[in-house]
């Protein structure tokens, strides 16, 4: 498999698997006649970028019906958007951008993901780099060969007064892209609540095919497995959520969590920030004050989710805080 250690600026060409027309139109679609404009010259930028409001990082620069677009991400907040390059002023300059991340929470979270490159799983952020009040649940959504997904959780941990009063439910979902192809009822609904309001989500990358071969070690499976291009996995996947009207995170989740040094590299020339768990619960680990805690959404995992519920209906009311995942470099937004 090769890799490449500092990637700049790639134009993903033909790595998409899949057509977008296997999901449901888009949110942001009014017209329900003409579809979306498709997605050109979409490549990894690294630059800072001056708005009539703030600062920001661009890290993805394309086009989309004549118009072009960055990807940007707040370092002081952790949060993406999507906005016209023609109402931001950038600068590619390295020294300059460096300069506009220093001290800020996004350039903390990018120098423990570097620190952590060297492990074969868990590599990147586990748990809060600063004291919170709280957890922070991120659900996988891997490949699934099953009907349907568990919906009652999320409407149980919806409505669980232990977890977040009448808030939205904080939730980071790690979606790949084979299950949104095989569950797109599913994934519609999930951007409904959304929507609505009933869950805040951040959208984690969790690639756009999960590679996973049950007869492999870890030393040569998942993303670590001969043939598989790191790019367009990870790419890929962000164009399939643009495609459906959302905004990808800054965040990214390891299939198995399981990583190299080179395709940490790789992540890390993308300016993403890997999200691990030190609360994976069917694994046994326990949630502690600022965890990351990790179960399945597909119905993989069912252990993990009875574990949860249990653990959430054991509270006292109004004793849980699960925080946006944004604010797991100490943004301050633990609320």
């Amino acid at each position: 498999m090769r890799h490449l250690r500092r990637p700049r600026s790639y134009v993903l060409g033909v790595s998409i698997f899949w057509p977008l027309a296997f999901l449901p139109t888009p949110v942001a679609a009014q017209d329900p006649v003409s579809s979306p404009a498709a997605i050109e010259r979409y490549q990894p930028v690294f630059e800072g970028c001056r708005g009539a409001d703030r600062q920001s990082v661009a890290i993805r620069a394309y086009r989309q019906g004549d118009v072009d677009y960055r990807l940007t991400v707040d370092p002081h907040t952790l949060r993406t958007r999507l906005e016209k390059a023609s109402a931001l002023e950038c600068d590619a300059d390295p020294g300059n951008v460096e300069a506009l991340l220093s001290g800020t929470p996004y350039r903390r979270a990018l120098d423990v993901e570097r620190e952590s490159e060297h492990l074969v799983q868990d590599a990147g952020i586990v748990r809060s780099l600063t004291p919170v009040t709280g957890y922070f649940l991120t659900v996988d959504l891997c490949p699934s060969s099953k009907k349907g997904f568990n919906q009652k959780m999320f409407e149980t941990l919806e409505h669980a007064s232990e977890v977040h009063g009448t808030a939205a439910l904080p939730v980071a979902l790690a979606v790949s892209g084979r299950w949104m192809k095989t569950h797109p009822e599913a994934f519609a609904w999930l951007r409904e609540e959304a929507v609505a309001g009933r869950l805040q989500v951040t959208w984690v990358n969790h690639t756009l095919s999960h590679p996973y071969d049950s007869h492999l070690d870890l030393a040569h499976n998942f993303m670590r497995e001969t043939g598989i291009d790191p790019l367009a996995e990870i790419l890929g996947l962000e164009k399939l959520l643009l495609g459906q009207g959302i905004t990808p995170s800054v965040f990214f989740r390891f299939p198995g969590l399981v990583s190299s040094p080179e395709l940490m590299h790789i992540v890390e020339g993308l300016h993403l920030v890997t999200v691990g768990s030190d609360a994976w619960l069917a694994k046994g680990q326990q949630p502690k004050l600022g965890s990351a805690i990790l179960i399945h959404g597909n119905l993989n995992e069912p252990a993990g989710v009875k574990l949860m519920l249990e653990w959430v209906a054991r509270q006292k009311k109004d004793s849980i805080y699960f925080l946006p995942l944004e604010s797991i470099a100490g943004t301050g937004r633990d609320r």
